[in-house]
């Protein structure tokens, strides 16, 4: 779009050059007026240039808050995710210390339960060996 411009510009120039040159050759109302009529053409061109970057322009604006708007919905996805991973850890150390005390306690159980029952052997021996 530049690059055309840049012709444009360019050959309004070398079309001015001309007019300028076949005015001083032929009468100066009718070259004026081609020269006037060329750079009213060229301006026309420049304008619809104009238009057709700004189009481009709102589309890229449109474009742009749309990633804008996904983006934000990520970064809430993201924290939400975070929010249930810290609550599933919390849940998870508290399920382990829960494992851990009533491991704790069974084994306690199975040695009162040992010692219980070895009391009642040594009673028992105790008995038979006196009768």
């Amino acid at each position: 779009l530049i690059q055309h411009l840049m012709e444009t510009s360019s050959s309004d120039v070398e079309i001015g050059g001309a007019g300028a040159a076949a005015s001083n050759n032929a009468d100066n109302g009718n070259g004026g007026l081609q020269q006037s009529s060329q750079m009213q053409h060229a301006m026309q061109q420049q304008d619809a240039m104009i238009d057709e970057l700004a189009i481009g322009m709102g589309r890229l604006k449109n474009q742009t808050q749309a990633i804008h708007e996904e983006s934000n919905m990520h970064v809430n996805l993201l924290n939400d995710m975070e929010q249930n991973l810290d609550a599933a850890h919390q849940g998870l150390e508290s399920e382990t210390r829960r494992a851990i005390r009533l491991k704790e306690d069974q084994s306690v159980w199975r040695l009162q339960l040992t010692v219980a029952g070895l009391t009642v052997l040594l009673v028992m021996l105790i008995l038979l060996g006196l009768s």
